[in-house]
């Protein structure tokens, strides 16, 4: 005999209604260019690999460090030594990806109903979040040159989310703009900062000047290690104390703690290695540039974001490319259907994608 459920009786009544984050296509055959991601086009150095292979040994019979505090301690005392920030080991949260740390940030302030501010466009898993935890989403159009708006320094809330650099465009807020929004703003100002090494601008130094602000970074970026999920959060030591305590115990584990503490250590050489995805982002944005009909956003990040003056030719370019078997993100929503994003990848994929876009060009533009 077979015991049945009605799951639909049982199910979180807001599952009902609940659409999940889409990531991007991530293809199981091989001979793609994935541009599509915002993913590392190197891997980890040598270095990094070598630290890695020594650390798979007994160590992974047993539980990881449930605080972190090698890690914690060498993010401050050495990749942020020289960011005029916060300094106390109690002021930093190590997570499970930096979407992790976003997940607990909803754990530790919301209650059903509690009011949310998201801009839009930016980074999808912000509503899809707030969705998830029965938030009040308000969501604020950004400017036509996706800069942040006057209404946004009234709005009140529990959570402010800024993408800084801003996923899709690309482009930096100003530590102006968000220290006015952390004076004007009654709750916590979380800003995420996924691709901040890409930029020359952090507002890592605005944790000494606002209590209520949070700023989120990863390891998945710049430092090519999104498949082990390390991500940390700097803030005031009360804001990461209640974060502490709602995590689960073993939130890391051993070989991301082991993995992220190399790329610390050879941090210099990972930034090195990072400016040929600097100069390849301004390399492809000059020659897109010289397109009729298309322009090239400035960005900040390891992506660039390109628009169409033609809206009807956006999806032909997105095709085409992938039958060429290149992947790029083109985002099915208001405002932005005239844009693509391009993940920039090594100077081989980089050609490629110049190639098959001038092909794609001589019969569209």
């Amino acid at each position: 005999m077979v015991y049945k459920m009605d799951l639909n009786v049982l199910l979180r009544e807001n599952l009902k209604k609940f659409t999940s984050y889409e990531p991007g296509e991530q293809p199981t055959e091989e001979g793609w260019t994935k541009l599509n991601t915002n993913e590392n086009p190197y891997p980890p150095i040598p270095e990094i690999l070598e630290d890695i292979k020594k650390a798979i040994n007994d160590k992974l019979r047993l539980y990881p460090d449930p605080t972190s505090f090698e890690l914690r301690k060498e993010i401050l005392n050495v990749l942020l030594r020289d960011k005029d920030t916060l300094t106390n080991r109690n002021s930093i949260f190590i997570g499970n990806g930096s979407d992790e740390i976003l997940d607990i940030i909803f754990k530790v302030f919301i209650d059903p109903g509690d009011e949310i501010i998201i801009f839009y466009p930016s980074y999808g898993l912000y509503k899809v979040l707030g969705t998830l935890y029965n938030a009040k989403i308000k969501e604020i159009p950004l400017n036509e040159d996706f800069s942040i708006p006057d209404s946004a320094y009234s709005v009140k809330g529990k959570l402010m989310f800024i993408n800084s650099p801003n996923n899709p465009n690309g482009k930096s807020f100003g530590n102006a703009t968000i220290l006015k929004l952390c004076g004007s703003f009654p709750g916590i100002v979380v800003v995420d900062e996924a691709y901040a090494d890409f930029s020359n601008q952090t507002c890592l130094s605005l944790l000494k000047k606002a209590k209520n602000i949070i700023v989120n970074r990863s390891f998945s970026k710049s430092f090519s290690l999104a498949s082990l999920r390390i991500g940390f959060a700097l803030a005031d030591p009360e804001i990461i104390k209640e974060m502490n305590r709602v995590k689960l115990p073993y939130n890391t584990n051993y070989l991301g703690q082991i993995a992220a503490l190399s790329c610390i250590k050879h941090n210099n050489k990972i930034f090195e290695q990072n400016k040929k995805i600097i100069s390849e982002r301004q390399r492809l944005s000059d020659k897109l540039d010289k397109f009729n009909g298309v322009s090239v956003l400035s960005s900040d990040a390891n992506f660039i974001f390109i628009k169409f003056e033609d809206k009807s030719k956006t999806l032909k370019f997105v095709w085409d490319l992938r039958e060429m078997k290149i992947l790029i993100r083109h985002f099915s929503k208001p405002g932005l259907y005239n844009y693509i994003r391009v993940t920039i990848g090594t100077e081989e994929d980089n050609d490629k994608f110049l190639d098959a876009f001038k092909e794609i060009a001589n019969k569209y533009l």
